[in-house]
């Protein structure tokens, strides 16, 4: 008897330390303590290999701090176990779109995320980011207008739409795209209308 109970009461200890690893994983990413994170991360992987929000957070730790292929390879576990997670698809799409320029990736990262999450701002927003990059000029003004019709708060699509219309060489609209940005919080709004709009 007392060997089945020693036995419960291992089990519980090592559930709590279980979760606790996460909740301190949590706890030291939020605090930008991100090594501390990874540790905590690692711990808790090392009983539950497959925790989706743990492969997850342990990417982000990853990326701040500038580990971007063993944040791509966290993104792309979640991925095996999560095939429609929006966050990895993400991610990985953004990693294409900024530090790849594999705009082809991008796309096809974003595409995914929003067959999943048809209200996701800036999927949209980067999906058309991601087709004015390879001449999808209508196709990525199409993004830029769901982005905003899901939004209006956000500063991120107007300044894209802007581009966009400065690109198509309607600078009168893309000032007024760069204005509502600015007034939204960008701060390359700001950039944007010294540089074209007098």
């Amino acid at each position: 008897m007392k060997g089945k109970i020693f036995g419960v009461l291992l089990m519980l200890s090592l559930w709590a330390c279980k979760d606790e690893s996460s909740d301190i994983g949590d706890k030291y990413f939020k605090d930008g303590q991100y090594e501390e994170a990874i540790s905590a991360y690692n711990k808790y992987l090392q009983l539950k290999p497959k925790h989706i929000k743990s492969l997850y957070n342990r990417g982000r730790a990853h990326e701040e701090l500038g580990k971007l292929d063993e944040a791509i390879t966290d993104f792309k576990s979640v991925l095996e176990e999560d095939p429609n997670n929006v966050n990895a698809l993400m991610s990985i799409g953004k990693d294409a779109f900024y530090r790849k320029t594999d705009f082809e990736s991008a796309l096809y990262y974003f595409d995914r995320a929003i067959e999943h999450d048809t209200e996701n701002m800036m999927a949209y927003t980067f999906r058309g980011k991601s087709n004015q990059k390879l001449g999808n000029l209508k196709e990525a003004m199409s993004d830029f207008n769901a982005a905003i019709s899901i939004d209006k708060t956000s500063g991120e699509p107007y300044l894209s739409r802007g581009a966009l219309k400065m690109a198509l060489k309607d600078k009168g609209n893309a000032c007024a795209d760069f204005k509502l940005a600015k007034n939204l919080g960008s701060a390359e709004a700001d950039k944007a209308i010294k540089k074209y709009c007098h």
